[in-house]
Order: C-alpha cells, then sequence, then structure tokens
C-alpha cells in the first residue's frame, strides 16, 4: 500500500473522529462507554415477557411446549415495531406492500428453491395473516456473498424497489471484523433512513459458527426488531430436542423442513409485533462505526462508460453479475480504465479455486496523483466461481478516481472477469 493511501486512510478516521466528537462529548472514550452501557441497561430493563424468552423454571413437557418454547426464543426482542406496524396497516388497507429479503445463499434458498425457502415461505404468512393482497416479493439472497457485497448492492438489488419492510440475513457469511461490522451497519442506516421497516435475522452453521453477536449489538443501538433461528436451534440441541440434520442436509443450509421452520419463526415474530403497543425509539444520528460507506452506487456495464476497453470486453459469466467485463487470454493486454467521483471505492470481480485466471493489475489515482498501485489473486482456495470485491480507495472529501485494470505480469496468458466498480 502506498504511503498516500495510508494517510489518506487515517486522514479519513481523523476527520470522522472530530465529526463524532462535535456532536456530543469531547472524550470519545467516554462516549463510546456511555453507548455501551445504554445499550446494556435497555438490555436488562427488558423484561423477560417483553423479550418472549421461555421461563427456564417451568421447563415445556409436552412436544407442542417445546415448539412454542423454540418460537420463543427465537424472538431475540421485538424493541421498536412502530414503523414495521405502519406497514401491517398499509397491508391491511389493501396498499401495495413489499417485502425484501436480502443476504447469502440461505436467503436465496439454496437446497430448499425458490418457492419453498424462507423468504417466499413467511411472504405468503404475511400476505395471510394480514389480508396483503397487493403484497409484493424482492429476493435479494446470492450465495456467496457477506454484507460487504451486500452493501455495494443494496441500492440495486433492493432499495431500487421501494421495500417496506426487509430482512436482513448475513451471519453465516460475515466475519466478526470491523469492515464486516460497518457494511452490516450501513446496511442497517440506508435501509432505515429510507424508510424500511428493518428486521434482523440471525443464522448458524453446523459448527455452531454466527456472527450474531457484533450483529445483536447493532440491532440493540438502532432499537431493531431481531429473529435469531441460531438462538433457538441451540435451545433444542441443548435440551435434546433436535439435531442439525433434522434441520439442514449439509453444513449450512435449511433443508425444506429448516426453511419451513424458519418460516414459522418469522410468522411468530409478525403476529407478536402485531399485538404489541410499539415504543418509539429516537433514530441514533452517530453510527457506531467510523468506517460506515452509506449510499455505495453498483456499476456495471449498464450503468458506466469506461474511459478505454483496452483488451476488455463486455460481458461476464456470474448469476447476478452478467454486466461486467471479461479479459482473454493473450489479447494484448491493454488496461480497462474507469473514471469516477466518490470517496469509498471498491472492485468487484470473479473468485475462483482453480483454472485458467490470473492475477489482476489495479493501478488507482485520486485527483491526478498515485493512490494505489496493487495485485489482486482472483485463485483463491475459498473461491468457487463467486463474486469478490476488493477496496481501493477511501478518501474524506470526493475525489476523482481513474481505475485501471490489467492482467499482472505472468497472467497475460490467462482470464479475468470484472463484475463492477462502486462508489459513494
Amino acid at each position: 500500500m502506498k504511503i498516500t493511501k495510508i494517510i489518506a486512510a487515517a486522514a479519513a478516521i481523523a476527520f470522522t473522529l472530530t465529526a463524532l466528537a462535535s456532536c456530543g462529548s469531547t472524550d470519545s472514550s467516554s462516549q463510546t462507554e456511555s453507548k455501551t452501557d445504554s445499550v446494556s441497561s435497555e438490555t436488562e430493563n427488558t423484561s423477560s415477557e417483553e423479550r418472549l424468552i421461555p421461563d427456564e423454571k417451568k421447563p415445556p413437557e409436552t412436544d407442542a411446549e417445546w415448539h412454542q418454547a423454540m418460537l420463543e426464543t427465537s424472538l431475540t426482542g421485538l424493541y421498536d415495531v412502530s414503523l414495521l406496524k405502519e406497514k401491517i396497516a398499509k397491508a391491511r388497507n389493501g396498499e401495495k406492500v413489499t417485502l425484501a429479503y436480502i443476504g447469502g445463499s440461505i436467503t436465496e434458498g439454496l437446497t430448499a428453491g425458490d418457492d419453498l425457502c424462507y423468504a417466499k415461505l413467511s411472504y405468503e404468512g404475511f400476505k395471510k395473516r394480514f389480508g396483503a393482497d397487493n403484497a409484493e416479493y424482492v429476493n435479494a439472497g446470492i450465495s456467496g456473498t457477506p454484507s460487504k457485497l451486500g452493501n455495494l448492492r443494496l441500492q440495486r438489488d433492493v432499495l431500487s424497489k421501494s421495500p417496506d419492510i426487509c430482512f436482513v440475513e448475513f451471519a453465516v457469511n460475515d466475519s466478526s471484523d470491523e469492515d464486516c461490522q460497518a457494511a452490516y451497519e450501513s446496511i442497517v442506516r440506508d435501509l432505515t433512513e429510507n424508510g424500511v421497516a428493518v428486521v434482523l435475522l440471525f443464522s448458524v452453521t453446523e459448527a455452531d459458527y454466527s456472527a450474531q453477536d457484533y450483529m445483536k449489538k447493532i440491532g440493540q443501538y438502532y432499537n431493531l426488531p431481531m429473529i435469531s433461528y441460531c438462538d433457538a436451534l441451540r435451545y433444542m440441541f441443548e435440551n435434546g430436542r433436535m439435531t442439525w440434520k433434522d434441520f439442514s442436509d449439509d453444513q449450512s443450509h435449511p433443508n425444506e423442513a429448516g426453511h419451513a421452520l424458519v418460516a414459522e419463526m418469522i410468522d411468530y415474530f409478525f403476529e407478536q409485533a402485531d399485538a404489541v403497543t410499539p415504543n418509539k425509539f429516537p433514530y441514533p444520528t452517530e453510527p457506531m462505526s467510523m468506517l460506515v460507506q452509506q449510499n455505495m452506487t453498483l456499476l456495471e456495464n449498464t450503468d458506466i462508460e469506461p474511459v478505454s476497453l483496452g483488451s476488455w470486453k463486455e460481458g461476464s459469466t456470474i448469476a447476478h453479475f452478467t454486466k461486467g467485463w471479461t479479459y482473454e487470454p493473450d489479447t494484448g493486454n491493454e488496461p480497462l480504465v474507469f473514471k469516477f467521483k466518490g470517496r469509498f471505492a471498491h472492485l468487484v470481480y470473479k473468485e475462483v479455486k482453480s483454472g485458467k485466471f490470473g492475477t489482476l493489475h489495479v493501478k488507482v489515482t485520486c485527483d491526478g496523483e498515485l493512490y494505489d498501485e496493487t495485485d489482486i489473486k482472483t485463485v483463491t482456495k475459498e473461491g468457487w466461481g463467486n463474486p469478490q470485491n476488493a477496496l481501493l480507495g477511501m478518501q474524506v472529501n470526493e475525489k476523482e478516481y481513474v481505475v485501471e485494470i490489467s492482467m499482472a505480469e505472468g497472467s497475460e496468458s490467462m482470464k479475468g472477469e470484472v463484475l463492477a466498480v462502486a462508489h459513494n
């Protein structure tokens, strides 16, 4: 990484810290501590009845009681459902209401299919419960995508559809690093600030991995309703009432019965949200993370005309990302060049495990000065033909980016795919 990039990143963080300090206490550590105390206090002051967690003193006995306890455990908290109840009222009044779902392969419906995935089933349940004949459905789940990529495609795949309600599911695709946390919070903020009722959904793998811990903290900070099938399954497993094989046929994806169970948890959530008198909380003007990247725009070949196509041609081969650019082997290796203005800049490219794909060479200038020059490996042990993204730049103020993409030295006889660029 060039010195200019390090300086720019440090400046961006320093600028954000200054802005945050001017909005509240001048002591940033005490401000963070205050927020944490506030969240903890809210959690402690939420009664077990409000959080709907089963009473451990009266363990379930019958199968029906265990099933009910599982549904109650799945409901992490209702918190502020005032906006959601407005959307429900619209549905009951016969107005058009759009339910959107964004996440990875679980949301997309891998193993269950388009019609039997939890998203479609819970949408149908919403229509039935609230007589929402005019309800519309948007499934923006894409296999292999974490919230870092979800944030880049939020406008294209969700906000452009004008959703009323959006479920966000990335708990098994995200790590817990700061970049994922910032991207996840960016999605929450962009949805909320566009008048969307947000519901967080937390998944889990057979190996008991879930990023829900930090996601719950973000949910509490924004007073969002949350559903954890992670918690519900753990509750049933610990009490010997279910096994992972009852829920899934692989290591992470619900089978048809599992999807139906998640949809039932969502229906239970709608039932409880509809029944309560809502408490409205103020929207936090300050983000939790300094690295939030809101209002990202994804640019494909229908959205941006390159300064030069170079040795590249239009078109790419990944589902949901077919409007990119492709380099064919031994075609001259002239760079693909983009020019755009923004603060943060990203590159989305195809990643594979093996095959005739080479390393990309990316040169970035900002306002005419060299910002970074780096190589990006497209063949990794984690790759499987999925979209992957790389941060190209971050600036305090809007800059004019020029991004030049060619094949790295030694990869001229290999293939490469650029799926999109993104900026805010």
